[in-house]
């Protein structure tokens, strides 16, 4: 018996632990938040190289009369102009109206105008003296069908004479609008004048340039419109350091396209920005842009249009700083199947995108949006949807606070990605919406959602 429990208690039972090693798997859908675009907020003028600038929108002191009938009227070349009648009775026998801003310390400026001549004379700018007896002149002189771009000189070159120092080639005239832009140097010993001329539309016609080395040259102390027969009509002044006919904006995305359009949405001029988010504008199709009250400008960035209309004088020869502040900013969480969006300024650009979802698996799925909870603080409106490459499904649609379309139709995801874009968002103070990314396997087996929650951050103070 004893030897049979010995045998017994001799056995040994060794036990092996079960070792279990759970993987996750990735989901196979994953969303990230898109970058931002910026939106412009605010224009500045960031340079100062205008000494003077007149859209003649009504008579001012700061001009005086050598000669000549000089009147504002309503048919300018945008708003009122300058009209103006020949009489004989100024320098040299034409007839001029002066700046009366003495130009004796600048050696080197710009002038530029717009012009309609009605006449077969000459009609342009006239550079004077401190005496008031002498000047240069650079006009326009028409013939028939054609004109040329002249340049003169009176009582400098001949004694009480005038003298022509340069002829362009002839052009074709109509009675247009025209842009003069002529540059002014004082190199000491010559007077340097250069001249452009460029059709209503901004189209350049033609360049001349002469030099004036007479003893009886002079620094120029008076610039004046000037008009020697007929009689003409006169806009868009600008007296400057930097050539007119262009304007440069800073602060732009790198290789956005800016157009600037006056307040009534005629198109002034554009130009893509460089790789430092700088743009050089031809506006010589309107130096003053409008009537001188503002502009808008259009920036497109991204395949995203974003608008800023400004009060302040848009000048050409000018520098402008576009400032901007971001439309969102959003965060997902590390797994990819959460995201926190929050909206900082109001949107109506096109379509926004915020939101893209990436398939990660040979799956197919069907994707939806839902609108589960919205509170706001005053008005809200805005739309929702899915987009792919070639379609987009109906939207989401929230107006003044309330959810009038709480769904969207479903999207196929079978290869790539698909979009959620916001459009026409606006809101007054703050709001937040809870929405849900629904998707399921094509069979409809499997259905899983992934939170979405939209903020709104300052509304229309933005």
């Amino acid at each position: 018996m004893l030897s049979f429990l010995n045998s017994f208690h001799a056995e040994v039972f060794v036990s092996y632990p079960l070792k279990a090693q759970i993987i996750p798997s990735p989901p196979p859908v994953v969303l990230t938040v898109l970058n931002s675009p910026l939106i412009p907020s605010n224009l500045t003028k960031s340079s100062s190289f205008t000494i003077y600038w007149s859209d003649f929108e009504q008579v001012s002191p700061d001009w005086s009369a050598r000669g000549g009938s000089w009147s504002v009227v309503n048919y300018g070349h945008k708003g009122s102009g300058l009209n103006a009648q020949d009489n004989n009775r100024g320098i040299g026998r034409a007839s001029q109206y002066y700046l009366n801003m003495p130009l004796d310390s600048y050696t080197e400026f710009y002038v530029g105008v717009k012009l309609k001549y009605a006449g077969t004379g000459y009609a342009g700018i006239a550079l004077i003296n401190n005496g008031l007896n002498r000047l240069y002149e650079v006009s326009i002189n028409p013939s028939g069908s054609s004109a040329r771009l002249t340049i003169w000189s009176f009582n400098v070159e001949v004694s009480n004479g005038w003298s022509l120092l340069a002829s362009s080639p002839s052009f074709p005239y109509t009675q247009q609008w025209l842009t003069l832009i002529i540059r002014y140097r004082n190199l000491g010993n010559s007077i340097h004048i250069s001249a452009e001329a460029y059709s209503e539309s901004g189209e350049f016609l033609v360049s001349i340039s002469a030099s004036s080395t007479s003893p009886r040259r002079f620094p120029t102390t008076y610039v004046a419109l000037e008009i020697d027969e007929g009689g003409a009509v006169f806009d868009d002044f600008v007296l400057s350091t930097r050539n007119p006919a262009y304007l440069a904006v800073t602060g732009l995305p790198s290789s956005a396209i800016i157009q600037v359009y006056d307040v009534n949405g005629s198109l002034v001029g554009g130009a893509s920005a460089d790789i430092n988010g700088t743009a050089s504008l031809s506006v010589v199709a309107d130096l003053v842009t409008g009537v001188g009250d503002g502009g808008v400008l259009i920036i497109t960035s991204n395949n995203t249009n974003c608008s800023l209309r400004t009060t302040i004088p848009i000048i050409g020869g000018e520098e402008y700083s576009v400032s901007g502040i971001q439309v969102f900013e959003g965060f997902a969480d590390p797994t990819g199947t959460a995201a926190t969006i929050f909206f900082f300024a109001n949107y109506t650009g096109p379509k926004l995108g915020i939101i893209q979802l990436n398939l990660v698996s040979t799956e197919e799925f069907h994707v939806r949006l839902t609108v589960e909870y919205l509170e706001a603080t005053g008005e809200v409106t805005f739309t929702i949807r899915l987009e792919s490459s070639n379609t987009s499904s109906t939207p989401i649609v929230v107006m003044n606070g309330e959810i009038i379309s709480p769904y969207t139709s479903t999207l196929s995801l079978r290869e790539g990605s698909l979009s959620i874009v916001v459009n026409e968002l606006f809101y007054r103070k703050a709001y937040r919406a809870e929405l849900f990314i629904e998707y399921c396997l094509s069979n409809g087996s499997v259905c899983v959602s992934y939170p979405l929650v939209l903020n709104g951050i300052g509304g229309e103070e933005s």
